[in-house]
């Protein structure tokens, strides 16, 4: 069995000031303590436009942070967003391809 950790990195309302610091300081200490007691990967994902879901705009430069903080976890993008176009010529393709 294999243990891993997800991150959204959510922050309810009322905001104040450093909390969006603290935020990733402890997602930090949590994913090194995780580390070191051998569990086995963490994902992040990608938020935009929410409120209190989007402090994970760039989750590169967070998995940047602690790829430098651990050893042996394995670190991943849970949920990548890609653009519009990219989608719709997928989904396109795809169709047609079906129908022939």
């Amino acid at each position: 069995m294999k243990f891993g950790l997800f991150y959204e990195h959510q922050l309810p309302q009322p905001w104040e000031d450093g909390s969006e610091r603290k935020l990733f300081s402890d997602a930090l200490e949590q994913i090194e303590l995780a580390d070191r007691l051998g569990f086995d990967y963490m994902w992040e994902v990608e938020h935009h436009f929410l409120e209190e879901y989007s402090h994970s705009s760039a989750p590169e430069v967070f998995l940047g942070a602690v790829s430098q903080r651990t050893k042996t976890i394995r670190i991943g993008h849970g949920i990548c967003l890609s653009s519009p176009n990219t989608t719709i010529r997928r989904g396109w393709r795809s169709a047609w391809r079906r129908s022939i």
